[in-house]
């Protein structure tokens, strides 16, 4: 009852500030640009951007649908969820590593409490619980994913394999725990039927990203890659969009991701946390016990797994891939918490574990708490809303940059619905042929063969929506528009022929 009731209270915790902080709408804090576009993918029965999101757009499709909430809303109350468990299972991974080092289990389940905290109101952790955005779901897999590996479960194998498999119907960076996973389960003995087993239950879940060609045969206005053929398929799933930021960044721009990393682990846990977390892994790592040495191995290889590939990946929001390092780091920290007090007397050890509870989650909640409040926060809604309100109703609104284009999107199709006959024309999504074919069915005087130049394409979206007497408007302006005559028009700009 003991250990069931601290897991009880970090989830409380966690759910009421999560909630108490939760943004109301889609929101452009806390890198959460997207939530636009995977929102409003779940109400219109759509495909947002690679991987295509199958499992996540399907569980977001029910939260978008409940009563008396906006559609964002209900998808942030299921990264709240998401997170607020994940939280949890981290309580019980913690739990389950101590067991492995410790023999004296006092101070086991208070360890694995304040790590369990201390993740849960971790800067990066909580913004992610409180928008409508992947990395909530993301946590729960990887906590789910470290419960099973750290376990003695003797079906753990099993168990494994199907985390993974669900996990690559959400997004495929769950692989970066692959290494780690083959290392502490290459030193048990498998049967020929567990490893059958596993390799089943890994492969169906991927049944699930049928549901992407199934929703874009409906035609919904948000349909990226139109995996309904093959290639479009492979170039969601693949997220071939998004592979050349491999390749773009330079070794002193690499070298500095690589030294920030320490600061933003002081971030989350500031430096009683990081001493914590630092001396818990030489802890793990020199423990007599074999099994733990080998969990201190698999905690470096994940976290240099996802480090490396926070770095080399050139978006600019990459460092949210650290947050999967700093769960890691949160099982460290209770094993750094637990060698701490099993050192000292139990008067001794009362008066530090009370300093850690404040040291750690109390502080972080403290500290943190005006700048992760999102419960106001409705600037992105307002832009939209704000723009769709001032132009015509048949009119065509070509859009640039994530934060612009996907909240228009959620505005004009998630809340206006059949109101509305606004287009939202995405100009740099142009330049793929199956968002040129897309825009083509509204705008069927477009040329069946799309022109092989970018510019060309906007041009004759432009021109076509100018010819039908549809009043055409730009939230950005640029050489692009060199042929026409542009005025301002509230936060956005008319076009017109010269």
């Amino acid at each position: 009852m003991k250990t069931h009731g601290l897991a009880l209270m970090t989830l409380v915790a966690a759910l009421v500030v999560y909630l108490r902080t939760l943004a109301p709408s889609i929101t452009w804090r806390n890198g959460g640009a997207d939530s636009g576009d995977l929102v409003t993918a779940a109400v219109v029965g759509g495909v947002p951007h690679p991987p295509g999101y199958p499992l996540y757009t399907l569980i977001a499709s029910i939260f978008a649908r409940l009563p008396a909430s906006e559609p964002a809303f209900g998808v942030g109350l299921f990264s709240a969820l998401s997170a607020a468990f994940a939280a949890v299972i981290i309580f019980y991974a913690a739990r389950m590593l101590l067991s492995q080092m410790i023999d004296d289990q006092r101070w086991r389940d208070p360890s694995a409490f304040v790590a369990a905290l201390a993740l849960a109101f971790s800067p990066m952790f909580w913004s992610q619980a409180t928008i409508a955005e992947v990395n909530a779901f993301s946590a729960l897999l990887v906590a789910a994913l470290l419960k099973f590996l750290f376990s003695t479960h003797r079906h753990r194998l099993e168990w494994v394999a199907l985390v993974f498999g669900v996990g690559m119907t959400h997004h495929p960076t769950l692989l970066l725990f692959a290494p780690m996973a083959w290392w502490l389960l290459r030193h048990d003995a498998w049967t020929r039927a567990q490893k059958t087993r596993a390799t089943l239950l890994f492969c169906a879940p991927l049944v699930f990203y049928l549901a992407l060609p199934l929703r874009a045969a409906g035609n919904p206005p948000i349909n990226w890659g139109n995996p309904q053929t093959l290639d479009g398929f492979w170039w969601s799933v693949t997220a071939a969009p998004y592979q050349k930021y491999f390749s773009s960044l330079g070794l002193p721009a690499l070298l500095e991701r690589i030294a920030a990393v320490p600061r933003f682990l002081f971030d989350q846990f500031n430096v009683v946390g990081a001493g914590l977390g630092l001396w818990g892994l030489t802890q793990v790592l020199s423990n007599p016990a074999r099994r733990a040495r080998r969990s201190g191995v698999a905690l470096l290889l994940g976290m240099s797994a996802i480090v490396g590939y926070a770095a080399l990946y050139g978006s600019r929001d990459s460092h949210i891939y650290l947050l999967f390092a700093f769960m890691l780091f949160a099982l460290a920290i209770a094993a750094g918490i637990h060698d701490v007090l099993a050192r000292l007397s139990p008067r001794w050890a009362l008066a530090v574990m009370f300093v850690a509870l404040l040291g750690l989650p109390i502080f972080n909640l403290a500290a943190n708490f005006q700048s992760l409040d999102l419960s106001r926060d409705r600037v992105a809604y307002n832009y939209a809303q704000s723009i769709v309100a001032a132009v015509p109703n048949d009119a065509v609104i070509l859009a640039d940059g994530d934060e612009h284009l996907f909240a228009l999107w959620y505005y004009r199709y998630a809340i206006a619905g059949a109101t509305s006959d606004v287009l939202v024309v995405s100009r740099e999504l142009l330049q793929y042929d199956w968002y040129y074919h897309q825009i083509r069915q509204t705008m069927s005087a477009l040329p069946a063969i799309p022109p092989a130049d970018f510019s060309a394409r906007v041009r004759h979206v432009i021109d076509q929506s100018i010819a039908s007497n549809r009043p055409v408007y730009t939230t950005s302006l640029g050489d692009w528009l060199a042929p026409y005559s542009v005025k301002p028009h509230g936060k956005v700009y008319a076009i017109e022929r010269r």
